[in-house]
């Protein structure tokens, strides 16, 4: 009952994945050289193929005079062409032409190339187009290439005429052996971009499994049913690299076809030894060791003819390669149902994916062979089969720990309720010790300037008591009388910062009137307004109410305000606004005065860097105010932003978050 779900799963993800894409709506097929796209809807069907029959001729140049046209199916090898003297053999050259009949010219068309062997060259109406390898009459005069190249259309015409060239030494079919895509540029674009995305994603979720395996292995290097599994991923991830987007082939030199040639096909024929390894590893009691040892024999001997002979002689021998790992599978299957009948622990789950593997890898040994046209489609059977071997180690995990972790809960339920305490004891004193030492060396800092000062004042006049008149005795003690005022109101900002910030500061939160208190913090501050003759335009509504701290939250508006008046120059203007917001209050103290320093703006609210300057009567300040604003609006769980521009002016903004009040309006008297 507990595999039911699981290998649903895996059967609906393979017939996805596992399936080639559906053909297109619009699919016409040229017909002795000519394709008739006249019909053809852009908006329905933007992209479309340029199969069926082309035009061939041995060689690479057009006869001038030709008895017969004679035709070849595109996509396909022209190995089995009828020539005068026999067929046309996988070697040689030949040369293609299709005439495409267009309804109106269409402007920013693209051709989106496939696989031709292995090299060409492409001219649309006469003129050359593009070049992938060097086309050659001879193996020393051409260079292969297996890129897939975007090629744009530089002609308008209702008629296009595509020819050909083509060459190969180098491979034991030739000829245009993939579909050519042409549409639009944008559209052609877009489908290379999904081809190489589902690339990567096919690549980085089989890499990473492969490396998730190997690192497991390292952990636990009993099983070797690890290690064998993530070389196995590994190897199919990288081949993934060659097939599809052919990635590989993309950003290497067309001088080292060869070798990359090489490591394309090794990457095929690793794969035989790296899988039964990992089989034997999961199953040796029914998987015998001869078996094993002939299948990584037979992968080995096969590696060894693609590393010491060449592309056209290994080649053949990889399609014998091919029909005895057709072979093998059947073997594999048959191994997969004997394990299933004797009940051996996750061979569901690995037959169900190893099915999908095996179908994909014979699409893919089937495709490469031309002998059905599909897509590679390998990685996605490997990626039903990673899926299988997840849920299949998950079940083997389950089971070897579900007893122990019995044993375990209760021991280390009660290790994690004392360690919670002690980490949350621990947090508690360490945020004390933390506010403690803060507000220390904020006390230690900011008192010593003051106490200096007034110890000074009182120095001079003790020392010059006898040369002092009593109007400058009773300067030095007004000044002394003002210092020792700024460090009271300053020792009392830091205990109100100190208290919010820990917490303990108590909140009589109540339901208040906006309007009428900031009314009374402008009245407390009017005479230092009205020395500067400053216009001040409280736009708060009437009627607007919140529930909050009455004296905290006017100590906002006295420092906000405070800070506009002494910065502001005579003359100049502060307004004080509000906006509602969903579940929040926000106000605005905006004036027009000297603006702050950029280089100011980012310290304003903190404590540490104290952010305080003369304002334009040279007042002087703490720079403790709007730290404290922020620790207010903070234990309110607002937020406040500051907008300033030099001699411009500078706009605070600040919001407090509030529940919706269903209470009616009234209007305060």
């Amino acid at each position: 009952m507990r595999l039911r779900v699981p290998v649903f799963f895996l059967l609906l993800l393979g017939a996805i994945l596992g399936c080639s894409p559906p053909h297109a709506p619009y699919s016409p097929k040229a017909k002795q050289g000519i394709l008739d796209l006249r019909d053809w809807d852009l908006k329905t069907s933007p992209l479309v193929s340029l199969d069926g029959e082309w035009e061939f001729f041995n060689g690479l140049e057009i006869p001038a005079k030709t008895s017969s046209k004679t035709y070849i199916h595109v996509p396909g090898s022209w190995n089995q062409f009828p020539l005068p003297n026999g067929e046309h053999g996988g070697e040689g050259t030949g040369t293609y032409r299709l005439t495409v009949l267009l309804g109106n010219p269409i402007k920013d068309l693209a051709l989106q190339m496939g696989d031709i062997s292995t090299a060409y060259k492409i001219y649309l109406n006469g003129k050359l187009l593009a070049d992938n390898g060097v086309v050659g009459g001879t193996k020393d005069s051409m260079t292969p290439s297996y890129k897939h190249p975007i090629i744009l259309l530089d002609a308008e015409s209702k008629e296009l005429n595509f020819v050909i060239e083509v060459s190969n030494f180098y491979h034991i079919t030739g000829g245009i052996r993939k579909s050519i895509f042409l549409g639009p540029i944008l559209d052609i674009f877009e489908s290379k971009k999904q081809e190489i995305s589902l690339g990567w994603v096919v690549f980085g979720a089989t890499f990473l499994m492969g490396l998730y395996h190997l690192i497991l292995f390292f952990m636990r290097r009993v099983d070797k049913s690890a290690i064998w599994f993530a070389f196995f991923c590994i190897d199919l991830s990288i081949r993934g690299f060659f097939t599809g987007s052919v990635f590989i082939y993309e950003i290497t030199q067309d001088k080292y076809w060869v070798y990359i040639h090489k490591l394309d096909l090794l990457s095929f024929v690793l794969a035989l030894p790296l899988f039964s390894l990992f089989l034997r590893s999961l199953f040796p009691e029914d998987f015998h060791k001869h078996f094993n040892t002939a299948f990584v024999s037979v992968g080995a001997f096969f590696a060894l003819i693609v590393l010491l002979t060449p592309a056209t002689e290994y080649m053949w021998y990889i399609q014998i390669f091919q029909a005895i790992v057709g072979l093998i599978i059947v073997f594999f299957l048959v191994l997969m149902i004997y394990c299933i009948f004797k009940k051996r622990e996750g061979a569901v789950l690995f037959a169900v994916g190893a099915v999908f593997l095996f179908l994909a890898t014979l699409n893919d040994i089937l495709n490469q062979a031309l002998i059905i046209k599909t897509r590679y489609i390998a990685n996605w059977g490997l990626l039903s089969f990673l899926f299988s071997q997840t849920i299949m180690l998950s079940f083997r995990f389950s089971n070897a720990f579900v007893r122990l972790e019995e044993l375990q809960r209760s021991l280390e339920q009660k290790v994690l309720d004392r360690t919670s305490q002690l980490e949350e004891a621990k947090h508690v004193a360490e945020e004390a010790n933390s506010m403690k030492d803060t507000f220390i060396s904020l006390v230690t800092h900011d008192l010593r300037s003051p106490i200096t000062t007034i110890m000074g004042i009182l120095q001079l006049i003790e020392n010059d008591y006898e040369q002092l008149d009593d109007m400058s005795i009773k300067e030095w003690l007004k000044r002394a009388e003002n210092t020792s005022s700024q460090s009271l109101e300053m020792i009392a900002t830091l205990l109100d910062l100190n208290r919010l910030k820990s917490g303990s500061f108590p909140m009589d939160n109540s339901l208040i009137y906006v309007f009428p208190e900031v009314e009374g913090v402008l009245a407390k501050l009017w005479a230092q307004a009205n020395s500067k003759k400053l216009d001040i335009r409280n736009s708060i509504p009437n009627d607007i109410r919140m529930n909050v701290d009455r004296a905290l939250f006017s100590e906002i508006f006295v420092n906000l305000l405070s800070n506009a008046i002494k910065f502001c120059r005579e003359g100049d203007s502060i307004e004080i606004d509000f906006s509602s917001k969903p579940n929040a209050m926000e106000f605005t103290v905006k004036d027009s005065g000297i603006g702050i320093p950029k280089e100011m703006i980012p310290g304003l609210f903190s404590t540490e860097i104290r952010s305080t300057r003369l304002g334009t009567n040279k007042e002087s300040g703490t720079g403790l105010g709007l730290p404290l604003v922020y620790s207010i609006i903070s234990a309110y769980h607002g937020r406040i932003s500051v907008e300033s521009q030099e001699q411009k002016g500078s706009k605070f903004t600040f919001s407090i978050p509030q529940p919706l009040l269903d209470l009616p309006r009234l209007n305060p008297a």
